[in-house]
């Protein structure tokens, strides 16, 4: 989702909302980029913008790291090195594929993001908490 911005009087179009640390610190630096990726502005502290600027801030981040969290893996195959996994989350059953287990990031505290082929984020929030069929799943592609 592109958004204008207006800083210092000068009108920024069609720039788009990312987080600098989408993993580790995910509110504290955005940066805006331009129709090419290159970075036009760099905002500390979204919470000192306007109410009606921090919910349209808000959206389009949303839009751009939806994240659904696995909460059951039921099943995960291969073909041809690409992984087919099934599994429950918290918006429901989903059936995704990963090409590559570079896309599968282990980080501290048994948690795991893993990217799909069109993009989309899951979350595993700490993999201890999933029962020991999906554990053992998921450590299978790890």
């Amino acid at each position: 989702q592109v958004l204008d911005v207006i800083v210092d009087g000068e009108e920024l179009q069609n720039v788009r909302a990312v987080r600098v640390f989408p993993i580790s610190r995910r509110a504290d630096y955005v940066s805006f980029l331009d129709e090419k990726g290159k970075e036009v502005l760099l905002l500390a502290r979204a919470d000192k913008l306007d109410k009606a600027s921090r919910r349209a801030l808000a959206k389009a981040l949303d839009r751009m790291y939806y994240v659904a969290r696995i909460l059951r893996v039921h099943n995960i195959s291969e073909t041809m090195g690409v992984t087919h996994w099934r599994v429950l989350t918290d918006k429901g059953y989903a059936s995704f594929e990963v090409v590559d287990r570079q896309h599968i990031r282990k980080l501290p505290g048994g948690r795991f993001i893993i990217v799909d082929a069109d993009g989309n984020r899951f979350e595993i929030a700490d993999v201890s908490e999933l029962d020991s069929r999906s554990q053992s799943l998921v450590f299978s592609e790890t």
